[in-house]
Formats: C-alpha cells, structure tokens, sequence
C-alpha cells in the first residue's frame, strides 16, 4: 500500500450528493489517455535535456583540456561543479516544489538550463565555462526529482510506475543518445556546435511545459480547489472522457508542506536512511562510470596497469562507438528493473543486482582483452541501471504527496553527493594508479549490500 492511499481520506476526496469518492478513483475513472501522455512526453524532453548534460561533460573535457590546456586540478573542478550543484539543486528545489509546485519549478529551471547552455557554447575561457557548468548543475538537480514525481502524480496509483519507468528509461536512453550523436558528428562540428545540437530538446520541451497543467494530486494538498477541478476537467477532456459536473472536490491544505525535518521523523527515518545509502552506493557507481569510460578508453585501460598519463587526446570514432554501445546496457537495465519489480516485487532483485555489480566490479582489477573489459563494463552498467530504476520505483510509494518531493529530492542528493565525489576521485586517482579507482568502485558496490 503506497502512502498516498494510507491517507486518502485526508488528501483530495470528492464528494458528491450521494457518495464520497477519492481523489484516486476519480483517477481510476480517468485512466490513461491523452493527458498522460502528454505530460509525461512533456517531462521525457525535460529529462532527456537534463540528463544529455552529465554525460556530455565527459566526452568534452578531452576536448576542452585541448583547447584550453586544462590541468587535472581544473577538470576536476568542471566536473565536480556540475555534480555536485545537481546534488544541491535537488534539495533546494525539491522542498519548493512542494511549496509552489511542480510546473514552475520546472518551467523556471529549464528556461534557466537553455540560457547556460548557450552561455557554455560560447564561453570564451575556461572561467566562464565553470561558471555555466554550476547554473547547468542546479537546474538539472532540481528537475530529476521534480519530474519524477510530477510522472508519479497525474495517474492512479497502479499507473505510477509507468511514468517511473518511461523517465527512467529516458535518463538511460540519454546517456546513449549522446554518446551516438557524439559518434556521428563531434569530431565533425566540434564542442560548441555539438552543445547547441543537445540543446534543441529544451526548446520544445520549454513549448509543451506552456501547455500542460500542474500535478493535480499537488493542487489537492494545497488547497487550491477551482485550479484542482479545472486541471481534472482539462484531463478528462484531452482523454475524451465527459466529467460528472455533479462532483465537487474537498481540498486538504497541510501548512507544513516540503518540511524536511518531516522526511527524518520516526515514521520515515529507517527508509529514508537505507535509501539514501543505497543510492549513495548506486549513484557512486553510475556516476563514476560517466567519467571513468572516457578515460579509460582513451588511455587503453587495462586492469591494474597504468597506461600513460595526462595527455592532450580526444576520443577517437572507434573509443566513441564502444562508449554507445557499453552506455546502452543502460537502457536495457531500465527495462529489465521495471519488469521484474512488476512481476517479482523489489527487495529480492535489488539485493541480486547489488550483489552482482559487486562481483562485476571485482573483475576489473583483471587485465584482460579489451572487449572482455568492455563486456565487464557493459554488466556492471547494466545490473546498477536495474538496480537505480528499482529504487526510483520504491521512493514515490513511501511518501505522502505533501512531502514526496521534499524527500525524493533529500535522498537525491545524498545520491548525487555521492556523484560529485565519485568523479572528482576517478580524475584524481585514475593518473596514480587504475587500480584505486577499481578499489574505489568495489567499495561503492558494498554500500547498498549493507
């Protein structure tokens, strides 16, 4: 039982002259249609923005330590910069976006991600490059809990995971699509040009956020029942279904909404707790893997061995075609996680999945064949993917609308903290030695086993 159907008597019944109804069988009535689909295609361009830019700091850093002749000192920095304000955009924005709302926080933050990304394709140094990659980094952190609960909010609850799933995959299938588009045309157009091309989802996806309402589930627990009502009407109409006009909405506006001292109380404690090691642990791995292929790639990783050193060396088309295809077993975890949390539940496969990356991981410090490491690698993006989508399943079903997106974004950031410091350590310890960056991801690999 989710916690959104633990208090529906409290949050958005309706009511009419012969019976009281929930506001979740009004939205078993509604089902899923057109309105569905539309927000969740609105916040899939959000995601796939979003998401386009983590790895896309990866794949341009050899070409910027090129052209600006960037140190170790200040690749780290870049990085850093970009995951380590996502972690913070995250719990900054998730407890306003349970004050004001899902939409805006959105809207405000992706017209802000397009405005840096054409102030990063123009940078004319390094400086001014960091600085967009900082404005980069808030706004993608606010908007990968944000949109994942907006997904998880507009459908009766035996829909969530759809929405789960669709933005899940879509932040995998990102991480891919860029690596592709990188492999068909950066060495051709270039860095700048290439941040431009990522940059054209924004633009739509700044186009349907004009259209599409705010989560009506919110709009419930705030008290706002004309806007409640019309966004219900405005889903029934785009679903070609007739709303009973006979109904009215009972709204429940809680004071204390997007408190995060709420997220720590005895009743959230141990599953806020577990999660955000979990993620740390996953997140770690996920993150760590960004830059560590680029790297690798490049330099000829090889087990323990240490290749060569910091040089100038951009990936070359064959580096960038092994990166596509290792990067796709992302969006394949996607899939293979929804379908077993659907069919098996969620604790057994992410006890498995952890347990196998930690063996994957273990592999590494072997020097093998180079498609053996790429296979390895391939794995271990695979069962850690299925292992992410699992939890960001989990996450919206422990907590009340009033605040899902407070915790959703406070145990993102432990995520994300766990990010930031996964990159800034691969660029430090990759050039000592390979074999601490294995160590490393090992260690990361116990942490959700815990």
């Amino acid at each position: 039982m989710t916690a959104d159907s633990e208090q529906a008597p409290n949050y958005g019944a309706v009511t009419d002259s012969t019976e009281e109804k929930t506001l979740e069988e009004v939205y078993e009535v509604l089902g899923v249609g057109l309105a569905q689909y539309l927000v969740w295609g609105t916040l899939v361009l959000v995601l796939l923005s979003d998401m386009s830019e983590l790895v896309v700091i990866s794949i341009l850093i050899p070409y910027l330590r090129c052209e600006w002749d960037l140190s170790v000192t200040f690749k780290i920095a870049i990085s850093c910069s970009v995951f380590f304000f996502y972690a913070l955009g995250g719990v900054l924005f998730g407890s306003i976006s349970d004050k004001i709302g899902r939409r805006k926080v959105i809207l405000f933050t992706t017209v802000c991600l397009l405005m840096a990304n054409v102030m990063s394709a123009a940078s004319p140094n390094k400086w001014v490059f960091l600085m967009t990659r900082v404005v980069v980094g808030l706004c993608i952190g606010a908007n990968l809990p944000t949109t994942m609960v907006f997904a998880s909010e507009i459908a009766a609850c035996k829909y969530k995971e759809y929405g789960t799933f669709v933005l899940t995959f879509t932040a995998s299938f990102a991480m891919m699509l860029v690596a592709l588009i990188a492999y068909l045309c950066l060495n051709a157009i270039g860095w700048r040009w290439f941040i431009v091309l990522l940059s054209l989802p924004i633009v739509i996806a700044l186009i349907c956020l004009a259209i599409i309402p705010e989560s009506p589930r919110f709009l419930v627990v705030s008290g706002k029942k004309e806007e409640a009502i019309a966004t219900l009407k405005k889903f029934f109409k785009w679903n070609s279904l007739p709303y009973p006009e006979n109904i009215t909405i009972k709204t429940y506006q809680d004071e204390v909404r997007g408190n995060i001292a709420d997220v720590l109380k005895p009743k959230y404690i141990r599953s806020t707790t577990l999660l955000s090691l979990m993620y740390f642990g996953n997140i770690f791995i996920i993150f760590g893997l960004i830059i560590f292929l680029p790297l690798a790639l490049t330099t000829g990783f090889c087990g323990a061995v240490h290749k060569q050193g910091d040089t100038c060396k951009g990936l070359n088309q064959d580096n960038l075609m092994d990166l596509t295809i290792i990067t796709s077993a992302a969006c394949i975890g996607v899939v293979v996680g929804a379908v077993i949390a659907k069919k098996i539940g969620r604790n057994l496969p992410m006890k498995v999945c952890g347990a196998v990356v930690f063996f994957l991981t273990l592999l590494l410090y072997k020097c093998v064949a180079s498609w053996v490491t790429n296979v390895i690698l391939f794995a271990i993006k695979f069962f850690a993917t299925a292992f992410n989508t699992l939890i960001w399943i989990v996450m919206p079903e422990l907590y009340p609308t009033v605040i899902r997106n407070t915790a959703t974004g406070f145990i993102n950031f432990w995520g994300k903290f766990g990010g930031a410091l996964s990159t800034g350590l691969v660029y430090v310890l990759y050039y000592i030695s390979p074999l601490l960056v294995v160590t490393m991801f090992v260690a990361a690999s116990v942490i959700p086993l815990v």
